[in-house]
């Protein structure tokens, strides 16, 4: 990777084939990549974004798409954000992407854990930023003699518990963001929650009224669910007040009136219920440290290696188990064990690639993604710059995970803050109680990682010659796209579509058909099908994407007249039958009845022609 990176051309190439500023809804960052909703996801261009030098992988489901980049990501943002303007969550449309082998239980899990992910990633660096104050109070203490009662003691370690207890304000504006509702108001809520008059009341527990309605007295410091739930329904308020409330008073009476209603749903229904589904996690917590400590981190992983490869970002979802726990008893032994176990494995592994391997690209990723892993707590580079890339690596640093989760739950090792998975934050096990027996543990698992990582990697053989260009494609690949139908032969600048005829989506050509029948252009895997079966994606075996796009404007259809043959994940051969539409339907209902085939990722060649030929009508190679 290109330590000289300009994030000005990369930021408008990121853009460029997300399919323009015009297909951006939403746009947003974590530690390490760049998260982004788009209108329509047919315009994404993923093969291209892949291989942008900087990026390090790229990840779509449906409209959701995040640009992995490593620690570069914080200037990438700004980049980002200079280039297409502060973009928030727009109410637009977003068309769906039809999906028949997709489980919907699956996917309606998938979704929450993405919404969870959103509003608490931005949250993240002030959790990390705890975790390493915590650090420095143990060493000034531990090293220097900086006493517990020292006013700057007490001040920093003031700073670095601010952030557990008003975390629900951080949450609170995050989620108004997520919801598209008032980030201000829905931070009043939370500071009302926290208020010390509510907190004095709702130490002597019991019961109050509110309006006549009894409520639970509970505090609220460190709530996560709590303030999630009442800021959705805050949203779901909002909307229902700007329909009802005239614009003439809108701007004075919609803030007073939604700040009470919710006040009100807040107190009496959603921070109970909220914090009933918290004390049920606690409680799971406490049976698996009873019962099944040693099983708890293992599986997680087994997960996160398998079904939640689908679910990129989710463990930032479960962040909250973490603030539970801490909250409670004082320590996380899951979720900051887990993120030990599989951050700290990869920064040793990569150590051991890059002293193996002697390919010098490797090693420029490797050394690098070792550095950013045991002292930053930022895995990404490893596992996209080299675990997914080869498969026998990725196999290694899990087991090596594996294995020392198993150890882990046997000793009932302890975090004692968050932010417990780099070795710079390796003190936040020893915790203010210098507890020096699970620190001694901690400094054992680290060793296991260590010996573990570097025994797999020797062992195995792995193929690194991936490494040797910078293209996923190599320098003689050639790809030869044929007529999806019989007919006249359209060049891409007649095409009667201003987007199209620019080759904004990728070069391409038009077929004026003679008959409804659409046949696959190219071998390989179906990718993509429209929900209104107007627009058909294969991805070939050498990872080329093609469209195929039925008419245009069809989809004012809404698959009326259209046909599909082909299911997503289906294998296949050059044409084959992949649909069928109506021409005399089309032409009654007045749309352009021309079959488009575009190349997606047409910017990975440097030479792409489409000629009226028999044999191939679009020919690229490098």
């Amino acid at each position: 990777m290109n330590k000289n990176l300009d994030f000005k051309v990369m930021s408008e190439q990121i853009i460029t084939n997300l399919g323009g500023q015009e297909n951006i809804a939403n746009l947003n960052h974590c530690a390490t990549r760049l998260r982004i909703v788009v209108k329509d996801p047919h315009k994404i261009n993923q093969s291209s974004i892949k291989s942008i030098n900087g990026v390090m992988g790229c990840e779509v489901r449906d409209t959701q798409v995040q640009v992995i980049v490593g620690t570069i990501i914080e200037d990438l943002f700004v980049a980002v954000e200079k280039y297409v303007g502060n973009i928030t969550t727009t109410k637009q449309s977003q068309p769906k992407v039809e999906n028949k082998g997709k489980n919907k239980l699956l996917q309606a899990f998938t979704n929450f854990l993405q919404l969870m992910a959103g509003i608490m990633s931005p949250v993240i660096p002030a959790l990390i930023a705890a975790g390493f104050l915590t650090v420095l109070l143990l060493v000034m203490n531990m090293f220097f003699g900086l006493a517990t009662t020292s006013p700057t003691y007490i001040l920093l370690n003031n700073l670095a518990q601010s952030v557990f207890y008003f975390l629900p304000v951080f949450v609170a504006y995050t989620s108004a963001k997520k919801f598209d509702t008032e980030p201000v108001l829905a931070m009043l809520l939370a500071c009302w929650l926290l208020y010390p008059g509510w907190v004095e009341m709702a130490s002597a527990g019991g019961w109050t009224n509110y309006f006549g309605i009894p409520v639970l007295l509970t505090t609220y410091n460190g709530a996560v669910l709590q303030i999630i739930l009442s800021v959705w329904i805050m949203s779901l308020v909002d909307r229902l007040l700007k329909k009802l409330i005239p614009l003439t008073v809108r701007h004075f009476l919609k803030p007073f009136l939604l700040i009470l209603i919710v006040s009100i749903i807040t107190i009496t229904l959603t921070g109970p219920m909220g914090g009933l589904i918290t004390n049920y996690i606690a409680s799971g917590i406490a049976w698996l440290r009873t019962n099944a400590s040693w099983l708890a981190v293992p599986a997680i992983i087994i997960f996160a290696s398998t079904v939640g490869l689908l679910c990129p970002g989710f463990h930032l979802a479960l962040i909250p188990i973490a603030m539970t726990s801490l909250a409670t008893v004082g320590y996380d032994d899951f979720i900051n064990i887990w993120f030990f176990c599989c951050t700290i494995t990869p920064g040793f592994i990569a150590l051991a690639v890059g002293l193996k391997s002697k390919n010098n690209n490797l090693k420029q990723i490797a050394f690098p993604a070792s550095l950013s892993a045991l002292f930053g707590g930022i895995s990404e580079p490893t596992v996209y710059g080299i675990s997914y890339k080869m498969p026998k690596i990725f196999f290694a640093s899990t087991a090596t995970s594996l294995i020392t989760a198993f150890v882990a739950g046997l000793m009932n090792l302890k975090c004692y803050g968050f932010g417990g998975y780099s070795i710079t934050n390796i003190l936040l096990y020893l915790g203010t109680g210098n507890d020096t027996a699970n620190f001694t543990n901690a400094l054992i698992c680290v060793a296991i990682m260590a010996i573990c990582s570097f025994l797999f990697v020797w062992l195995i053989k792995f193929d690194d010659s991936i490494y040797n260009e910078g293209d996923e494609v190599t320098p003689s690949h050639k790809v030869e796209i044929a007529a999806p139908t019989e007919g006249v032969y359209v060049p891409q600048e007649n095409i009667n579509d201003s987007m199209m005829a620019k080759g904004e989506l990728g070069s391409c050509f038009g077929i004026k058909p003679i008959s409804g029948i659409v046949k696959a252009p190219i071998s390989g895997t179906i990718q993509v099908v429209s929900s209104t079966k107007h627009a058909i994606i294969i991805k070939s075996d050498n990872n080329d994407e093609v469209m195929v796009h039925i008419g245009i404007d069809s989809v004012y259809l809404d698959g009326k007249g259209l046909e599909t043959f082909v299911t997503v994940g289906q294998k296949v051969k050059l044409g084959d039958l992949i649909a069928k539409f109506d021409i005399e339907l089309f032409n009654e209902k007045n749309i352009d009845d021309t079959i488009i085939t575009i190349l997606l990722n047409s910017n990975n060649y440097h030479d792409v022609k489409c000629t009226n030929n028999d044999k191939a009508m679009l020919v690229a190679s490098i």
